[in-house]
């Protein structure tokens, strides 16, 4: 075999035919995932009433955390720590003061008589006591703490939230196997296919000859591994769906919602009696008192999950932020310089299928005769690979143009106004690449007629603040912000809090 690189010589010439079925297989599986996912979607019941709801027949109250679970499409959203340490508050495990201009926690309490912790409340109150110092902390140390919870807390947190709801009858499992049987079995036959492709493939034809099969080998090999990993994730993930009490239930507390929003003053205080504590916490799991989120700053708010009440009805939406090249800049810049790469991309395409035929860099393969192969397969690699620019370019210049031509409006209210550091999909180390000097922002905007929304970039000029209302004008394809007009902020009534 010849002297290349390890990554394109872990195998021979794979079998065609082999190598198709695999990646229909995986194709297939990736179908059956996304439709067992649509089809387990959790169905939103409309708001009944507007008082409290009562006690159950035999007298459990759901925690907030659970409040949580069943008003955002049941999962259990990230203010549902916050509400926990709320609730805990209220029971007297630990105290909220204000002392000077400071918001501080005492975790010595010993909550009411008679009254048990759940794991995962205790496993909140334990957060809280390892922040403090003789038993007091500030929430600016809370704030500096969220970001060292890491995915086993927070599974382990929401694993306890969820038994809770299943032990009260009001949530089940999203996804059995019998959902996901279709996609693992897939994913099983697609990686047993791959391999048969390598085992029956053709050792005597050298990879300078066969670099694209090896290539789509790879690229088949890694597909199967995802979706077994997308499969796996899918399955262990404690998103639920609702039992009969939970639907009847889960209106109710989205018709106390209504209350809470126009009763709730937009800067009530953490620092009340235990039943308005219950109530803030409450409102905050149910996207109401956003601020008691940034007053006691136990858990950062959802980057990903957003409540919106456009359209006249409350309801959740889910916040994609692309991050792929190109996107958000303007499509005149993008068009040119998707051309430049192009006409690059083709040029150096042809001068490295010279360099392989011999027809160029003559001289330094005389150098080295003993290292024509490899001169050669290198030459042969890079051509190869030169198809990912040439397929950005031609992507950018449609987007480009189309962009250049159309504009997509909406006028909503921005549930979610991020930075791209704060939100971008690259590997840590990346990162910094996505925090320029230039001010750029991502605005969500739900105008009520979607339950997913992807976030378009705005730049300084266009940015409009988060809890707005705004006409934002942008294009479709790259996400530019041409133009945002707000046109006015939602407001409450300050009513004194009642139940």
């Amino acid at each position: 075999m010849s002297d290349v690189p390890v990554l394109l010589a872990i195998t021979t010439r794979p079998s065609t035919p082999a190598l198709a079925l695999a990646l229909g297989v995986t194709a297939l599986g990736w179908l059956a995932l996304r439709r067992a996912m649509w089809a387990a979607a959790p169905p939103r019941p409309a708001p009944a009433g507007d008082e409290r709801p009562r006690p159950a027949r035999n007298g459990w109250m759901e925690p907030p955390a659970v409040v949580g679970l069943l008003a955002n499409d049941y999962t259990v959203p990230p203010t549902a720590v916050t509400a926990t340490a709320l609730d805990l508050a209220s029971r007297g495990w630990i105290q909220v003061a204000n002392a000077g201009n400071e918001l501080v926690v005492f975790t010595r309490g010993s909550g009411r008589q008679g009254d048990a912790l759940r794991p995962f409340e205790q496993q909140v109150l334990n957060h809280l006591a390892a922040q403090t110092f003789d038993g007091v902390t500030s929430t600016a140390t809370l704030a500096a703490a969220q970001h060292r919870l890491t995915r086993r807390w927070w599974r382990r947190f929401r694993v306890g939230v969820v038994a809770t709801s299943r032990e009260y009858g009001l949530t089940r499992g999203r996804y059995g196997p019998e959902q996901l049987a279709g996609p693992a079995l897939a994913a099983v036959l697609a990686l047993v296919l791959v391999v048969v492709a390598w085992r029956t493939g053709d050792e005597q034809i050298s990879t300078a000859d066969s670099l694209a099969p090896r290539l789509v080998w790879i690229i088949g090999l890694l597909a199967a591994l995802g979706l077994a990993f997308d499969t796996v994730r899918v399955y262990r993930s404690v998103a639920e769906l609702p039992t009969d009490d939970g639907l009847r239930r889960t209106s109710k507390w989205l018709g106390y919602r209504a209350r809470l929003l126009a009763r709730i003053p937009e800067r009530a205080s953490v620092v009340a009696p235990p039943e308005q504590q219950r109530a803030l916490a409450d409102a905050c799991v149910m996207g109401v008192a956003e601020h008691v989120v940034e007053q006691l700053s136990v858990a950062a708010e959802d980057d990903h999950l957003a409540w919106s009440d456009a359209g006249g009805t409350p309801h959740i939406v889910r916040v994609r932020y692309p991050t792929r090249p190109a996107y958000g800049r303007q499509p005149i810049v993008v068009t040119i310089v998707g051309v430049v790469v192009l006409m690059a991309s083709l040029v150096a395409v042809e001068m490295l299928r010279r360099v392989a035929d011999g027809q160029l860099l003559d001289s330094l393969v005389d150098r080295f005769p003993e290292h024509d192969d490899l001169v050669a397969n290198v030459a042969e690699i890079l051509a190869t690979l030169m198809f990912i620019p040439i397929a950005w370019s031609i992507w950018a210049i449609i987007a480009g143009v189309v962009d250049t031509v159309s504009v997509s409006e909406r006028v909503g209210v921005v549930v979610r106004a991020r930075r791209p550091v704060d939100v971008t999909r690259f590997a840590r180390g990346l990162r910094p690449l996505a925090d320029r000097d230039r001010y750029s922002a991502f605005l969500a905007v739900d105008d009520g007629t979607r339950r997913v929304i992807t976030a378009w970039l705005a730049d300084e000029r266009t940015a409009a603040p988060q809890g707005a209302q705004a006409r934002v004008r942008a294009t479709p394809l790259l996400g530019h912000v041409r133009k945002s007009e707000p046109i006015g902020t939602a407001t409450r009534r300050d009513q004194p809090l009642s139940r």
